[in-house]
């Protein structure tokens, strides 16, 4: 991928864009998806340039008309027909800026849509990664801020900019009707003024890790005072002064890097001010000795005053048009990088699992594997470069029912997001049936798995949709109804009238249905079912179960998982005792297999293990 989307055991840091680059990038998007924006654009830009330019000749056309003593009549009709000519373009003006607001506010809306698909597509290293996350939420961030969203930035500070440089340059063409070098002497200020406001941004971005830091400290004791679940500890443990005096040096560290700030700025806008006080009282007193002169009439005095006037304003549009182009840049910079990312290939491969005969078997086969990026929420990997499989050689025969045990960190995850083709090895194969995995286009591995994972993916739709994961008009009722009643869901749906209409949660509709842990259990293994895979992979979805309700969902998977090929994993060894065959993990190594019988007696690791739990639910009973 390209150098900007790696991702490395330090920081990730997104490639930095120019502005210029930025609202290329937007200008394609909206061409691409809703051209009107750069339709209404374009036209506000012409007619927020006309706007203040018919404002400083409507004074002159007034004047002279009282100097020629033009009749009534001819002066009223010239002066009202400016005058609605100035309100139909002011109209126009405000109708498009409108239309353009509520466009590319729905785009907005689209493109989080885009993002969110994005993350779907991506290789499923990319959606697990630390880093990676970070840049997904960041990209959110600068979509879901409403006006202050990058995209809406990158909108209103083009074309502000854009109509700032439009009107500089028509006054600077009125002006040079009155002499070229004021023209020259004004432009070369200007630019010395755009020099001096540019090194104040340049001083402010440089600031910017500082604020971040001191930012970051501040919210983080701000959040460990008013958090609700540490409330009992900092009583007891007397925190209340230490977490005051932490608050204390952190605000007087915001407080001097907003100081030095705070000076800088100060004589950035001093220097600005009296640059600009010099330069508009020179012209001003060089237009007025023009008009003593006689070289201009009155009207012309009143024309050249107010483009005079309106030079320094659009100089100071353009500086903020600028700072908020390159603020909204930043954000844009995490947004660009997650789009950039490459689409996992789903399609490629020569081989078609249609030809494998069932049930499978599958083979690790000498696999070793590291996580080159620290993942969150994952036990297997708790920092990156961490070596889980080394030379790791496991098969699990056709139709066997294989249960993987060991404690946190063994490797179990990982093991499964291998066997799924999550991710791929570092080096050695995954066979199956004999054949490499990688010989099958993802789309159709994918296919071969039925998994139920430790979370329970629960969608806010219809039982039918969350059953069989896709569009209500592309269920199969039968088949659906059918792994209702294998999962044991029958008696609970005749008795609280649900169907496969009925929606889940309480999301989106209040009268929706919430299940207990051991039913949306059963409901998993009627996704299972309904997909019907030869493969069935259970990663601890019962974790938060009891040790009764755990051992009657896994024993309905044991009798629906006949003629398949099956690995089920648990904490629980008890649970898992029905297996053919048991892997003990202990740090990415086998270091006991066999029937659990067979593992009693060798009175090992697990026989430790299982006696340890035995002994705890039999106190517990007890007690």
């Amino acid at each position: 991928m390209k150098e900007n989307a790696q991702t490395t055991k330090q920081e990730f840091v997104p490639k930095h864009y120019s502005i210029l680059s930025d609202i290329i990038y937007f200008i394609k998007y909206f061409k691409k998806y809703e051209p009107l924006v750069l339709y209404f654009s374009l036209l506000e830009i012409i007619l927020s340039a006309v706007v203040p330019l018919t404002g400083i000749y409507l004074p002159k056309i007034a004047i002279d008309l009282v100097t020629r003593k033009a009749a009534i009549q001819e002066a009223v009709t010239i002066l009202v027909l400016f005058t609605l000519l100035m309100v139909a373009v002011c109209t126009l003006k405000t109708a498009v800026a409108s239309g353009k607001y509520n466009y590319y506010n729905a785009q907005r809306d689209q493109f989080v849509g885009f993002l969110f698909l994005k993350k779907l597509k991506i290789p499923y290293k990319y959606t697990e990664s630390g880093d990676m996350k970070k840049v997904y939420w960041k990209a959110f961030d600068s979509l879901s801020s409403g006006d202050w969203s990058a995209l809406s930035r990158m909108v209103t500070g083009t074309i502000g900019i854009s109509i700032n440089i439009l009107c500089f340059l028509l006054y600077s063409t009125v002006i040079g009707t009155l002499d070229l070098w004021l023209l020259l002497v004004l432009n070369a200020l200007a630019f010395a003024s755009y020099a001096l406001n540019l090194r104040q941004i340049h001083y402010e971005e440089s600031l910017r890790d500082e604020f971040a830091e001191t930012n970051k400290k501040y919210y983080c004791v701000l959040n460990s005072m008013e958090h609700t679940k540490g409330a009992k500890d900092i009583r007891i443990f007397g925190m209340k002064h230490w977490l005051i005096q932490l608050r204390d040096i952190v605000i007087e560290q915001q407080r001097m890097v907003n100081q030095k700030l705070s000076r800088k700025r100060s004589f950035y806008e001093k220097a600005s001010f009296l640059l600009s006080a010099g330069r508009d009282l020179g012209a001003y007193t060089f237009l007025l000795y023009q008009a003593l002169e006689g070289t201009i009439d009155a009207g012309g005095f009143v024309l050249y005053f107010g483009a005079i006037t309106g030079f320094s304003g659009f100089i100071t549009g353009i500086m903020n048009s600028l700072a908020e182009l390159r603020s909204a840049a930043n954000s844009t910079d995490y947004l660009r990088a997650y789009m950039e990312l490459p689409d996992e290939d789903t399609s490629s491969g020569s081989r078609h699992t249609s030809e494998l005969s069932l049930p499978l078997c599958i083979e690790f086969k000498d696999v070793s594997f590291t996580y080159q990026d620290a993942a969150e929420d994952t036990e297997d990997n708790s920092a990156s470069g961490k070596n889980v499989f080394d030379h790791l050689n496991i098969k699990i025969n056709a139709g066997e029912k294989i249960a993987l045990v060991g404690v946190n960190g063994a490797g179990k995850t990982t093991f499964v997001k291998l066997l799924c083709g999550m991710y791929d090895p570092d080096s050695g194969q995954i066979l199956i049936n004999g054949i490499d995995r990688n010989e099958f286009p993802k789309k159709e591995l994918y296919g071969l798995f039925s998994a139920v994972f430790q979370e329970q993916l629960i969608f806010p739709f219809t039982f039918g949709e969350n059953i069989t994961m896709d569009r209500a008009e592309n269920i199969n009722a039968g088949k659906a109804w059918d792994a209702i009643a294998k999962a044991g869901l029958k008696e609970l749906f005749e008795e609280k009238n649900i169907n496969l209409k009925t929606y889940m949660t309480k999301g989106i509709m209040k009268n929706g249905v919430d299940l207990s842990g051991g039913q949306q259990q059963r409901l998993l293994l009627a996704r299972a079912l309904y997909k019907d895979a030869p493969v069935l992979v259970l990663d601890e979805p019962t974790a938060a179960l009891d040790p009764v309700a755990e051992s009657e969902v896994y024993n309905s998977y044991n009798k629906y998982s006949q003629g398949k090929t099956a690995l089920f994993i648990s904490h629980r060894l008890a649970s898992t005792r029905f297996s053919d065959r048991i892997i003990m993990l202990e740090e990415g190594k086998i270091i006991e297999e066999g029937s659990h019988n067979d593992l009693m007696q060798l009175n090992g690791k697990y026989a430790e293990m299982f006696h340890i739990q035995s002994n705890y639910y039999e106190e517990g009973e007890t007690e």
